[in-house]
């Protein structure tokens, strides 16, 4: 894995096991979703220039992998995947998130951008429909984030 890629996913971790308390993920018929949000000037201004991403407190920065679980133990194989996402605040305003595949290395990731105001708890629904499903899955989370003006 590159070292940018690497600076990605330990901000993005980092921020996932602070805000979260673990890693979030879902299971779909033996694929693994991996997701996360975070405020976009948390990420490191090198990681931000390398993948187009606008450092603002009043943005947010939305991450999902998906990995295909192997048979036995181990870390899954990163897998390409057809996603759409929406992220709606608590007043009902909705919008659709335009996601970027990233590959480096052996990794595949979407990320994506979207507004933030105040302090919010956003709902996120995803459909997800990871490389050789024959079905799409619903994938919906909900996380916290705050605009402080930082």
């Amino acid at each position: 894995m590159t070292r940018v890629l690497l600076a990605l996913i330990a901000s993005i971790a980092l921020l996932a096991s602070a805000a979260a308390g673990a890693a979030q993920f879902r299971t779909f018929a033996g694929n693994e979703v991996h997701y996360n949000a975070v405020r976009a000037d948390f990420i490191e201004p090198e990681v931000a220039v390398q993948h187009g991403i606008t450092r603002s407190a009043s943005r947010g920065l939305v991450n999902i992998a998906v990995l295909r679980k192997p048979d036995g133990e181990g870390i899954g194989t990163p897998i390409t995947a057809e996603i759409v996402l929406t992220v709606e605040n608590l007043a009902g305003q909705s919008q659709a998130v335009r996601l970027k595949e990233v590959r480096e290395a052996t990794a595949i990731y979407y990320i994506g951008e979207f507004r933030i105001t105040g302090t919010d708890t956003y709902r996120f629904s995803a459909e997800v429909k990871p490389e050789g499903a024959e079905r799409w899955y619903n994938l919906r989370w909900a996380q916290q984030l705050v605009n402080d003006g930082r």
